[in-house]
């Protein structure tokens, strides 16, 4: 195990009927609040009317910005820097999913800097300070509303980045898993992936050779949410699951279980990136589209951890003993492929919605994220190769 410096300062009230202390959890903070949202799910459900009612009674002023996208825009983020500044609000509350999260952690800090936002995803700037951030969460899958990430896309260039900072972690964040009942299922299928794609990277791509309680942590978790999965899939409305996916949501990519990770690398997230950048398509079904392909076309270096996976996830180890590695391999993927296809996700790029993908773009794109989060392995060939695969 490497040496890791592990930082989680995020206060986290879990429940239903937890909401009724945001007004005391933003009184902490300030008086004035940036309430950040999507477009209509919020009011339709009666939620925005709820916490501004709550903050209203806790003598919050608030100043509102919605329209968030579900893959969050440069621009939409500065109006909301804009209004932020004029305002001059004290904190930043964002009502919804990762997207909403990740756009007010991009306000947040583009409100406490003068220069230009992008500077801070393209990497030519570091986050030096920033607003507080309250999160509500609505539909867990990115672990947003608990860790130092946020994600944004330049509609004009195309160009899906992050910034990673400490200040931009939220101080408060309130789950109530009555607020996921209402997702849809294909919806729900995608942020599940998204959960277990935030696992499964660096389990997948580890170098360590005894790490048991980080690979503990993450068969536990995956194997959760593949059965609570099943179980929404079925009854939409059971409670426990809801709780289960949501939980999950929130501790998959806070950093945990990847703390100290040898080898670990996201880079079905850095070719996942570069496809709802350019065809703005949910991050998870983009995930569900690419995986497979990508372990197929990984699978020589990285076999036995998909034997591992096999055996200790899918619960195959009858199945595939005594047989090849390689068929052992071919064995479990096909298996995990047939799982992701049941819950609805696209199991390839045309069932995404991609008949047509431009790889020169895709492949520009993917070599930049390459360089940026330091993946090193991958030539531009590999790159096309397995965007040609997962078509």
């Amino acid at each position: 195990m490497q040496n890791f410096e592990f930082y989680s300062p995020t206060k986290i009230l879990f429940g239903s009927g937890v909401l009724k202390n945001i007004g005391t959890e933003a009184g902490k903070l300030g008086t004035n609040a940036l309430l950040v949202y999507g477009i209509n799910s919020i009011k339709e459900s009666g939620l925005h009317s709820e916490i501004l009612r709550i903050l209203k009674n806790s003598n919050i002023t608030v100043t509102e910005h919605s329209g968030v996208k579900p893959n969050p825009v440069l621009e939409h983020a500065l109006e909301g820097k804009d209004k932020a500044t004029a305002a001059d609000v004290d904190m930043i509350i964002g009502v919804g999913g990762g997207s909403v999260i990740d756009e007010s952690k991009a306000i947040a800090a583009g409100a406490r800097y003068s220069g230009n936002l992008w500077d801070f995803y393209d990497q030519t700037a570091e986050i030096k300070s920033a607003l507080p951030i309250i999160a509500v969460q609505t539909l867990p899958a990115t672990s947003s509303e608990t860790n130092q990430v946020s994600v944004l896309t330049k509609t004009e260039t195309n160009e899906k980045f992050g910034v990673r900072s400490p200040l931009i972690v939220p101080a408060v964040s309130f789950l109530d898993p009555e607020l996921t009942l209402t997702i849809p299922l294909d919806y729900t299928a995608y942020a599940s992936f998204d959960i277990m794609s935030h696992l499964l990277e660096g389990y997948f791509t580890s170098t360590d050779k005894f790490a048991p309680v980080q690979d503990g942590f993450v068969e536990g978790m995956v194997k959760a949410v593949m059965t609570s999965l099943d179980i929404v899939l079925k009854d939409s409305t059971n409670i426990e699951a809801r709780s289960s996916l949501m939980w999950a949501g929130a501790l998959a990519w806070n950093g945990l279980c990847n703390a100290g990770v040898e080898g670990a690398e996201t880079p079905n997230h850095m070719l996942e990136h570069p496809l709802s950048a350019v065809y703005d398509i949910p991050h998870g079904a983009g995930l569900s589209a690419i995986f497979p392909s990508w372990l197929r076309y990984k699978k020589g270096s990285v076999s036995l951890r998909i034997i591992q996976f096999g055996k200790n996830i899918l619960m195959m180890g009858r199945e595939i003993d005594g047989l090849s590695e390689d068929s052992a391999c071919n064995l479990i993927i096909d298996r995990f492929s047939s799982w992701i296809g049941r819950t609805g996700c696209p199991l390839n790029l045309r069932e995404a919605g991609i008949p047509n993908p431009d790889f020169n773009e895709l492949v520009k794109q993917a070599r930049i994220i390459c360089g940026q989060w330091g993946i090193k392995n991958y030539t531009d060939q590999d790159l096309e190769t397995i965007y040609r695969m997962a078509l």
